[in-house]
């Protein structure tokens, strides 16, 4: 039997948790000193879809910086899924979640799919700074909603959601694209 490969895009502004949701993600930690990924991190996990049913997800972590942004489309082309992040202590990264679904919806193909929307997910992550929030969870899933997408707080520091939201995002693409 061969383990199906499935290529995840996390996209967002810099310093809302991409990297972070993905060590807590494949290592259960989280790393109090870890820096802004530059550039591209391609990370692999084995997850089982049910007891007998393992897939592998390669999860692209596409740095947010400008300075990549010629880069960061390369790694679009192939993708099963895309999964949209902002920091819920940053209005800023919130503001920009449009720009960063432009730029899905331009360097995505999805055409010759046999689905009607993009496949995705957004995730306010840092629920655990409540005494900084800025966004509500009304004002993510509305814009969920809005680009027809499920809408999940995390965080990755504690560990809240990240499990719960991975099977979620796994079982999805499972779906969506079986084995042959």
């Amino acid at each position: 039997m061969t383990v199906p490969v499935y290529k995840v895009l996390l996209i967002g502004e810099p310093n809302v948790g991409k990297s972070s949701l993905i060590r807590h993600l494949l290592l259960g930690e989280f790393d109090e000193s870890y820096h802004a990924t530059t550039g591209v991190d391609l990370s692999a996990v084995a997850i089982n879809v049910d007891p007998f049913t393992p897939v592998i997800l390669t999860v692209i972590d596409l740095g947010g910086q400008d300075d990549f942004s010629s880069l960061r489309t390369q790694y679009y082309k192939g993708a099963h899924y895309s999964v949209l992040v902002y920091d819920v202590t940053s209005r800023k990264s919130f503001e920009c979640l449009p720009e960063w679904y432009a730029g899905i919806l331009k360097n995505l193909d999805i055409s010759g799919t046999s689905h009607e929307k993009l496949p995705g997910f957004l995730v306010g992550n840092k629920i655990d700074l409540k005494d900084t929030r800025q966004v509500s969870s009304s004002d993510g899933r509305i814009y969920a909603d809005l680009i027809g997408w499920q809408y999940w707080e995390s965080s990755a520091k504690t560990g809240i959601n990240v499990k719960v939201f991975n099977d979620t995002v796994t079982n999805e693409i499972y779906t969506m694209h079986p084995p042959i």
